[in-house]
């Protein structure tokens, strides 16, 4: 029983509207991190390995912790597909130089759109946590 009740806690923790918010949090400041590679034309700009690298890690990270970002801001997220179509359309920052005005232009204005949404679920995540909060202090 005590086994059972120490999993529960874990679990309650993780999924803590708390924990939550600090996920989300974190993981749009990285999406916010990954727009920084790109914000600036590239066109005229030599891309160096370690820039490329540096890209590929932030890609990655963002790739590998997407569903879980997806699953904490829960009903407040919607578009964990578009998530991954910005990634998969920026498989380098060597392809983003390459890409047309016109698909250079979607590219940030899908990622913009994703990030405002990141900030309205986390916004909605905060509101959700100052109520519990709330909740939780006695009354005078």
């Amino acid at each position: 029983m005590a086994l059972l009740k120490k999993k529960d806690d874990s679990h309650d923790r993780l999924t803590s509207i708390e924990n939550r918010l600090a996920v989300c949090q974190q993981y749009t400041k990285l999406w916010h991190d990954y727009f920084r590679f790109f914000s600036e034309e590239l066109r005229d700009k030599r891309i160096s390995d370690q820039e490329e690298q540096a890209f590929f890690q932030l890609m990655y990270v963002l790739a590998s912790n997407q569903y879980r970002f997806v699953e904490l801001a829960g009903r407040y997220f919607k578009d964990g597909d578009g998530i991954l179509k910005v990634l998969t359309d920026t498989v380098s920052l060597q392809a983003i130089k390459q890409m047309s005005d016109a698909q250079y232009s979607q590219l940030l204005v899908d990622w913009h759109t994703i990030f405002i949404m990141m900030n309205k679920a986390i916004g909605k995540l905060k509101a959700e946590f100052q109520a519990e909060e709330a909740k939780k202090k006695p009354k005078k």
